[in-house]
């Protein structure tokens, strides 16, 4: 298992530098927001963020190193079933379950995961491991240009839920956001609050920044680079 907070880690340094250059950007972590402002806000379409997901940069991560390795991604959101089915994606990601699903897999196989031993993750850094909330690519984009020794000034705009995306895309068509980076996330409170997440409380917020700061790694730069790859990587849907 690996985690796809590393591929979020490699996200934000790319995410940092793009949008340094291009100067505006909206995400593009979010199928859901995607294909939300290609339906609905068709004029933005070419401000949406070039790099692949969280999810489809690990995973691409993981077959360049295994050609023979089947790629699995368990979350709680029902969009990434749509998502792998992107031409751009599809090439290394083989299979989408939720969470749901998984828990019935280890019902039905008697697994009791109380009776299993543990073993550590390769550790992806606190930034990448909030991506999972809203505004946590926000601070984990703020920290990578802070890392990379850019100048350029990030004024993010942080939205989650249908109805402040929607918002949110109107003033950025009619050239009113005051901010250079819009941050879509479908579901109220970001990834959190999918619809397959096994837990819905006022806490899971706190939780996810509780495992983030578990982390070893206190540096975007330190998680990339212990995966000895190029940051680059999988970052560009091409």
């Amino acid at each position: 298992m690996v985690e796809a907070a590393l591929g979020a880690d490699i996200v934000a340094l790319n995410e940092a530098k793009d949008l340094s250059e291009e100067g505006f950007a909206t995400s593009s972590c979010c199928p859901a927001f995607v294909r939300y402002i290609k339906t609905e806000f068709p004029t933005l379409v070419d401000k949406i963020s070039n790099n692949l997901s969280p999810m489809a940069t690990i995973a691409k991560y993981i077959k360049m190193h295994d050609t023979t390795a089947k790629t699995v991604f368990v979350g709680p959101c029902m969009a990434k079933k749509m998502e792998i089915q992107d031409p751009y994606v599809a090439p290394y990601v083989d299979c989408v379950i939720t969470f749901e699903e998984l828990a019935v897999l280890f019902e039905a196989r008697n697994i009791a995961l109380e009776n299993l031993p543990e073993s550590a993750l390769e550790s992806a850094s606190y930034f990448g491991r909030i991506f999972a909330r809203s505004g946590g690519l926000s601070e984990a984009v703020k920290q990578a240009l802070l890392e990379l020794n850019s100048d350029f000034v990030v004024q993010s705009v942080k939205v989650s839920g249908l109805d402040q995306c929607r918002t949110a895309l109107l003033q950025a068509k009619n050239g009113k956001l005051q901010g250079n980076f819009l941050e879509g996330m479908a579901c109220p409170n970001g990834c959190i609050g999918g619809p397959c997440a096994l837990s819905h409380s006022n806490s899971d917020m706190l939780m996810i920044d509780k495992y983030g700061r578990e982390s070893t790694e206190t540096m975007i730069k330190e998680s990339v680079d212990a995966l000895n790859i190029s940051p680059k990587i999988a970052t560009k849907r091409q």
